[in-house]
């Protein structure tokens, strides 16, 4: 599995990303312009250029030949290359990434901040939630975003996202141990969701490397 991790050094959008709306489909543009904040509209543009610049490199398929498709609840098919599959994430200036041609795969990134104990009976399985509640109370946060980045991670490789019965799926599960990989960087929580979890490569990618792929010496 292919895990790229970029950071965002700016929160301000930029001629540059006008620019590199260009490169993302109609329908991508929309939602990136349909973001209030400038920091929500980068982050939303960079992931799209992100997975399209991995999925390129990876498939030799020249990024402006890219087909995607979207259902309904659903996360996005390359139809270009359908055994290739991929899950984008971002929070608060950091994307994930992360891309497989053997497996489904899933991934989430989420800020490490005090967290909304009050919704765990909505969205947790008994398990977890006795995982967070008897950490102490420095390791709570930490606990917390483990089980949600898993959660995130899990129903996004089942394809079925947050619309699924989430106390239903336990990811403390010995069954599901191996399918996942999370760590923390930059008081973030990663996590990564497959088969072949453990066998990933990360790839730093910056701001710079995407405006030189898209837009060379532009």
């Amino acid at each position: 599995m292919y895990v790229y991790y970029m950071p965002l050094i700016s929160s301000t959008w930029e001629k540059q990303d006008s620019k590199l709306l260009n490169f993302i489909s109609p329908k991508r543009q929309k939602r990136v312009l349909n973001y209030v904040h400038d920091s929500d509209r980068r982050l939303s543009l960079y992931a799209a250029l992100l997975a399209r610049r991995g999925l390129s490199k990876l498939t030799n398929i020249p990024h402006d030949q890219l087909l995607f498709d979207c259902r309904p609840n659903h996360k996005p098919r390359l139809l270009s290359a359908p055994e290739w599959d991929f899950s984008l994430s971002h929070s608060e200036g950091c994307i994930l990434c992360c891309i497989s041609s053997s497996d489904s795969v899933g991934a989430d990134i989420e800020k490490i901040q005090s967290p909304p104990l009050q919704i765990m009976d909505m969205v947790f399985h008994p398990e977890e939630i006795q995982f967070i509640k008897n950490a102490s109370s420095l390791q709570q946060p930490w606990h917390f975003y483990e089980i949600w980045t898993k959660k995130e991670a899990y129903t996004k490789r089942l394809g079925t996202g947050l619309a699924a019965d989430l106390p239903a799926h336990n990811t403390r599960s010995p069954d599901l141990q191996s399918v996942f990989k999370t760590w923390i960087i930059n008081n973030h929580m990663c996590c990564i969701c497959g088969e072949d979890a453990n066998q990933y490569k990360i790839i730093d990618v910056s701001e710079k490397d995407i405006h030189d792929y898209f837009l060379g010496a532009d």
